[in-house]
């Protein structure tokens, strides 16, 4: 069987034994090779490709493609967001109950101490909290630039 024409395109006789599958193997890598480059051959070929019937899924599969899609955007918006919303309750509720109340004025007072135990108590409070946060702030700090410095 003769695959190419003189002109240097495909037969109709290539392009039908190539469809039907008879054509050995040093053939098909010719047709193969000669309808990667040659636009006039893919569209005689892709011609006759257009009456075959295309296969369709036993199930459809929007409505699952779908319900992954909601799933992981659900997961990504809670990763991303979980943590600040954790961060903005924990502020807010040390700022309502008046932790933060005495840090700030820590440095502003007297040095003389306090006249009332209650007074003394929540002072030491405050000073530990303060203490508590530069340590954390600290070690954090530390441990960017150790991440970034590497």
């Amino acid at each position: 069987m003769e695959l190419f024409l003189e002109n240097g395109h495909l037969t109709d006789e290539a392009l039908h034994a190539s469809l039907e599958g008879t054509l050995d193997e040093m053939g098909r890598l010719e047709v193969a090779e000669h309808l990667s480059f040659c636009d006039s051959c893919l569209l005689r070929y892709t011609a006759l490709l257009e009456d075959d019937v295309l296969l369709e899924p036993e199930h459809p599969l929007t409505p699952g493609v779908l319900e992954r899609i909601r799933r992981r955007v659900v997961r990504v918006f809670f990763n991303r967001y979980a943590a600040a919303a954790a961060a903005v309750v924990l502020a807010v509720t040390f700022w309502s109950t008046g932790l933060f109340r005495d840090i700030s004025t820590i440095r502003t007072r007297d040095p003389e101490p306090p006249a009332s135990q209650s007074q003394q108590v929540e002072m030491h409070a405050a000073a530990r909290v303060n203490a508590f946060f530069r340590t954390a702030s600290y070690h954090l700090n530390q441990g960017f630039a150790d991440l970034f410095h590497q």
